[in-house]
């Protein structure tokens, strides 16, 4: 068995660079969709930033150090702001700081990516970029963390190290595919329904679900069938199912014991979870209620994630 300490470090990087990838397509398609909302003369930036805010449960420390907010305030929040723990750029900084005290255990090319992305963010050509075109400052860190798991794939040995990586990033995507399906219940109800159409595209987008949906369902966008795809969905690989069953089956890889059977206490979390997913459908979340049920799964996301630090990092005293 690794060190815990290690262990705590590859888990971490990989949570790190997985919720700053997420938080730039977040971004980066919210900006997209307040373009749309002006070009058809809707709502105001407040009004779409303030879900996004409440889902990402980031509202209260945007209030506590923008109190009179301004255009692009949030944006800036999210991006670069480092009284942020959980902005692109803290996130990105946590994440090589974690790949550094690591160094001997990844690759030399996980490092230089990590290494090249973390110089990019904040570099003169980096902030013109974001000044100038934004999209394409997100893209290049939603391209550069997707380069990254791709190397971490094809340059990493498949030991405990890989499956504490694997650990962390897919715990974190069922956090935040979770995260932003709740965007939308935070959204005042009486849309209209270009503007519904609009903001469940938007979150689609969010995920690199678009195309997969539009080639199960067509362009008829409901309630049910972005749940089917973004919760329970077995092959989509940014589901919240398909994320817990990636995090069982990691933990069952790091502890040795055979699938179904659990051995310690996120083992056993993951498994309930899992089965909830397994056997529950978009008719118990809307019987719920959407809100309601996401709440549930983001206790128990964060309950499992608590345990996996108690069980694999936390020393006896």
């Amino acid at each position: 068995m690794m060190l815990s300490r290690v262990a705590d470090h590859q888990y971490w990087m990989s949570r790190q660079m997985e919720r700053a990838e997420n938080l730039a397509r977040l971004v980066r398609v919210s900006e997209e969709m307040l373009l749309d909302d002006e070009t058809l003369g809707r709502g105001s930036a407040h009004e779409y930033w303030t879900p996004v805010l409440a889902a990402t449960a980031m509202e209260g420390a945007f209030r506590s150090l923008y109190p009179n907010p301004q255009m692009g305030d949030v944006a800036r929040f999210l991006t670069l702001d480092l009284r942020n723990p959980d902005s692109i750029l803290s996130c990105i900084r946590q994440a090589r700081e974690n790949a550094r005290s690591v160094r001997d255990k990844i690759s030399d090319e996980m490092w230089s990516e990590i290494n090249a992305l973390n110089l990019f963010v904040t570099s003169p050509e980096g902030l013109q970029l974001l000044e100038r075109f934004p999209q394409a400052y997100y893209e290049k860190i939603i391209s550069s963390s997707m380069l990254f798991d791709g190397i971490t794939d094809a340059t990493l040995t498949r030991d405990e190290g890989w499956n504490f990586l694997q650990l962390g990033r897919f715990l974190e995507r069922a956090d935040k595919t979770s995260r932003f399906v709740d965007i939308k219940t935070q959204t005042p109800e009486g849309l209209d329904p270009t503007a519904e159409v609009l903001q469940w595209g938007t979150i689609l987008r969010a995920c690199s679900a678009h195309a997969p949906y539009r080639k199960s369902n067509g362009t008829e966008v409901s309630l049910e069938r972005v749940l089917d795809l973004l919760v329970f969905s077995t092959d989509f690989p940014r589901s919240v199912r398909f994320s817990v069953r990636m995090v069982d089956e990691m933990l069952h890889n790091i502890s040795g014991h055979p699938t179904g059977q659990y051995s310690n206490e996120c083992e056993k979390l993951a498994g309930a979870l899992l089965a909830q997913l397994n056997f529950s459908g978009t008719t118990d979340v809307l019987s719920k209620g959407v809100h309601a049920y996401i709440d549930e799964l983001q206790v128990s996301l964060n309950n499992l994630g608590q345990a996996i630090f108690e069980t694999y990092v936390k020393l006896p005293m």
